[in-house]
Protein backbone atom coordinates (compact mmCIF):
# COMPACT_ATOMS: atom_id res chain seq x y z
CA UNK A 1 0.00 0.00 0.00
CA UNK A 2 1.35 3.13 -0.63
CA UNK A 3 -1.09 6.24 -0.26
CA UNK A 4 -1.32 10.44 -0.84
CA UNK A 5 -3.35 12.88 0.12
CA UNK A 6 -3.48 15.22 -3.04
CA UNK A 7 -6.72 14.16 -4.57
CA UNK A 8 -8.41 15.46 -0.84
CA UNK A 9 -11.33 17.50 -0.60
CA UNK A 10 -10.11 19.88 2.34
CA UNK A 11 -12.14 22.97 2.06
CA UNK A 12 -15.74 24.38 3.42
CA UNK A 13 -17.20 22.27 6.24
CA UNK A 14 -19.63 19.80 6.77
CA UNK A 15 -23.14 20.67 7.41
CA UNK A 16 -22.87 19.06 10.85
CA UNK A 17 -19.92 21.24 10.97
CA UNK A 18 -16.67 19.53 10.96
CA UNK A 19 -14.33 21.43 8.51
CA UNK A 20 -13.16 19.01 5.94
CA UNK A 21 -9.69 19.76 6.26
CA UNK A 22 -7.06 19.45 9.04
CA UNK A 23 -4.99 20.98 11.25
CA UNK A 24 -1.17 20.23 11.14
CA UNK A 25 -1.28 18.34 14.33
CA UNK A 26 -3.79 16.17 13.25
CA UNK A 27 -1.82 15.25 9.94
CA UNK A 28 1.29 14.65 11.36
CA UNK A 29 0.04 12.79 14.88
CA UNK A 30 -2.59 11.25 13.71
CA UNK A 31 -3.34 10.67 9.84
CA UNK A 32 0.08 10.84 8.41
CA UNK A 33 1.44 8.58 11.24
CA UNK A 34 -1.28 6.06 10.89
CA UNK A 35 -1.34 5.77 7.03
CA UNK A 36 2.25 5.88 7.06
CA UNK A 37 2.42 2.88 9.38
CA UNK A 38 0.38 0.83 7.18
CA UNK A 39 2.34 1.96 3.67
CA UNK A 40 4.27 -1.61 2.38
CA UNK A 41 1.49 -3.47 3.79
CA UNK A 42 -0.46 -6.12 1.78
CA UNK A 43 -4.18 -5.23 0.79
CA UNK A 44 -5.17 -8.16 1.56
CA UNK A 45 -3.46 -8.02 5.29
CA UNK A 46 -4.65 -4.63 5.71
CA UNK A 47 -8.43 -5.62 4.50
CA UNK A 48 -8.21 -8.81 7.64
CA UNK A 49 -7.10 -6.26 10.24
CA UNK A 50 -10.02 -6.46 13.15
CA UNK A 51 -10.40 -4.15 16.44
CA UNK A 52 -10.13 -5.32 19.65
CA UNK A 53 -13.91 -6.32 19.59
CA UNK A 54 -13.10 -8.32 16.05
CA UNK A 55 -14.44 -5.78 13.97
CA UNK A 56 -13.14 -5.28 10.09
CA UNK A 57 -11.12 -1.73 10.78
CA UNK A 58 -10.67 -1.45 7.11
CA UNK A 59 -12.76 -1.82 4.63
CA UNK A 60 -14.54 -0.81 1.00
CA UNK A 61 -18.15 0.93 1.08
CA UNK A 62 -20.60 1.20 -1.54
CA UNK A 63 -21.08 5.44 -2.25
CA UNK A 64 -24.60 4.24 -1.78
CA UNK A 65 -24.22 3.53 1.82
CA UNK A 66 -22.60 7.00 2.77
CA UNK A 67 -24.62 10.19 4.20
CA UNK A 68 -27.04 11.89 1.22
CA UNK A 69 -24.79 14.53 1.49
CA UNK A 70 -20.85 12.81 0.63
CA UNK A 71 -22.64 10.91 -2.29
CA UNK A 72 -23.52 14.90 -3.73
CA UNK A 73 -20.06 15.78 -2.95
CA UNK A 74 -18.92 12.80 -4.54
CA UNK A 75 -21.07 13.56 -7.71
CA UNK A 76 -19.53 17.19 -7.14
CA UNK A 77 -16.27 16.36 -7.57
CA UNK A 78 -16.41 14.13 -10.45
CA UNK A 79 -15.91 10.86 -8.70
CA UNK A 80 -18.85 8.53 -9.59
CA UNK A 81 -16.94 6.60 -12.33
CA UNK A 82 -16.02 5.12 -8.43
CA UNK A 83 -19.20 3.25 -6.87
CA UNK A 84 -16.80 2.08 -3.85
CA UNK A 85 -14.51 3.41 -1.66
CA UNK A 86 -12.14 2.41 0.68
CA UNK A 87 -12.07 3.65 4.51
CA UNK A 88 -9.51 3.52 6.87
CA UNK A 89 -10.26 3.37 10.47
CA UNK A 90 -7.83 5.68 12.71
CA UNK A 91 -9.10 5.64 16.18
CA UNK A 92 -12.84 5.26 17.63
CA UNK A 93 -14.47 7.46 15.08
CA UNK A 94 -11.93 8.85 13.19
CA UNK A 95 -11.70 7.86 9.30
CA UNK A 96 -10.06 8.38 6.14
CA UNK A 97 -12.29 7.79 3.02
CA UNK A 98 -10.82 7.12 -0.83
CA UNK A 99 -10.25 5.17 -3.53
CA UNK A 100 -7.62 2.35 -3.73
CA UNK A 101 -6.35 2.25 -7.21
CA UNK A 102 -3.30 -0.34 -8.46
CA UNK A 103 -2.55 -0.31 -4.88
CA UNK A 104 -2.67 3.28 -3.63
CA UNK A 105 -4.92 5.18 -1.57
CA UNK A 106 -6.16 8.61 -2.62
CA UNK A 107 -7.64 10.22 0.20
CA UNK A 108 -10.39 12.26 -0.29
CA UNK A 109 -12.04 12.63 3.32
CA UNK A 110 -10.65 12.85 6.91
CA UNK A 111 -13.48 12.83 9.33
CA UNK A 112 -13.42 13.23 12.80
CA UNK A 113 -17.01 11.91 14.46
CA UNK A 114 -18.36 9.13 12.35
CA UNK A 115 -21.30 11.14 10.10
CA UNK A 116 -19.77 10.24 6.32
CA UNK A 117 -21.34 6.86 7.24
CA UNK A 118 -23.29 7.26 10.50
CA UNK A 119 -23.87 4.18 12.60
CA UNK A 120 -26.50 5.92 14.80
Amino acid sequence: MTWCARAADKYEQWSWGEDRGWASDEWNNEIAKYLDSLEGHDWKEIQAMTSDTMHLMHHDHDISDLCDEAVERWIERDLEQFDTLFRFRLGNKKRAWGIELQGHFYMIWYERNHQIYSVD
